[in-house]
């Protein structure tokens, strides 16, 4: 098929970057735009340039001509919204994380399955030059194997306070250490092992959560994968207005470093103070994330990130959190 109907279900931040993504690929059509918001969903109408705008998930996948919805919305909401369209024969772009739980994660993917639809995950980080780079070289053995990729990260408590809920977000450990276990499984070509995290809570109380009964927002979280390699992801989302953490991300291994600079750059250190720097590597991610999934669509081929890919990143980070309330190690099932 050339022309594909979108929908998008959610006209926040995130829906708005889909909106913006989806304009730039060929034969695509902007059918209809969802929010709760009927401001916000009537701004994202007039600013992308969409068919409708619709207040009822239902009503605005039901729109003529919609082949692909893209859900950005809360965690909570994913499942939900997800099998909507998919039960009418649309093919899912869902956020990430996947879900809240494994539970609703493989309804997500056995509705997929039954539906004869494709259920793709937005891992866009998968999409950037760095992280292609990255796993070029672990692969190539330029750093030796096993290395070690650290991120170190910590940021003010968020503004979506959902996002914090135990219930409706999860916090940093649902929300966004997916992203790193992601990441870490592409560079790595393997599978996480064994998780062992530590963690608090300092978002507790909080006048800028109210009603919100905050998951844990500050760890470390440690993942051993089948290769060897290990995963550090240690970060806060938890800090006082006004202060943030300076942020790190690298790879260290026997023969070598790797340095994350800014979004487009990578540093390669050798022994003896040799360099290699990668720069302008591309970091235009959510339109070939889009673009990519499009194609899968009209090719009938496998998308980039799948729902069983989006099922793994949430079995770690629901292994971390077992692990901070434990204090014990998480063993992993091996697929």
């Amino acid at each position: 098929m050339s022309r594909l109907g979108i929908c998008v279900l959610g006209a926040g931040d995130m829906g708005r970057t889909h909106l913006g993504a989806w304009q730039t690929v060929p034969g695509a059509e902007l059918v209809a735009v969802a929010d709760i918001d009927p401001e916000r969903a009537e701004a994202a109408k007039n600013e992308f340039n969409v068919g409708g705008c619709f207040t009822e998930l239902a009503e605005a996948l039901d729109q003529p001509g919609i082949d692909i919805a893209s859900v950005c919305l809360p965690t909570h909401l994913h499942r939900t919204a997800a099998e909507l369209a998919m039960r009418r024969g649309v093919h899912v772009l869902c956020e990430k994380p996947l879900a809240m739980t494994l539970d609703d994660g493989e309804a997500m993917i056995a509705t997929a399955r039954e539906c004869g639809v494709k259920l793709a995950l937005g891992f866009c980080k998968r999409f950037m030059g760095q992280t292609q780079r990255v796993r070029e070289l672990v692969q190539s053995g330029a750093l030796g194997r096993p290395v070690m990729y650290r991120v170190v990260s910590g940021v003010e408590i968020r503004f979506k306070p959902w996002i914090m809920d135990k219930h409706l977000g999860g916090g940093p450990l649902i929300d966004v250490a997916c992203h790193y276990v992601d990441q870490w499984r592409v560079v790595f070509d393997s599978e996480p092992a064994r998780v062992m995290a530590m963690g608090t809570t300092f978002s507790t109380g909080a006048p800028e959560l109210p009603g919100i009964d905050p998951e844990i927002d500050t760890a470390s979280v440690l993942v051993e994968f089948a290769s060897g390699d290990m995963g550090l992801l240690s970060l806060s989302w938890g800090l006082p207005r006004g202060t943030r953490s300076p942020s790190q991300e690298d790879l260290m291994g026997r023969h070598g470093v790797i340095r994350f600079e800014g979004s487009t750059k990578l540093t390669v250190m050798k022994p003896g103070g040799e360099q290699q720097v990668f720069d302008e590597l591309d970091r235009d991610m959510h339109p070939k994330q889009v673009a990519a999934f499009a194609r899968a669509v009209r090719e009938n081929g496998p998308v980039a990130a799948s729902g069983e890919d989006g099922l793994a990143a949430l079995r770690v980070s629901l292994a971390a959190l077992e692990s901070i309330r434990t204090g014990q190690a998480r063993q992993l099932p091996q697929q």
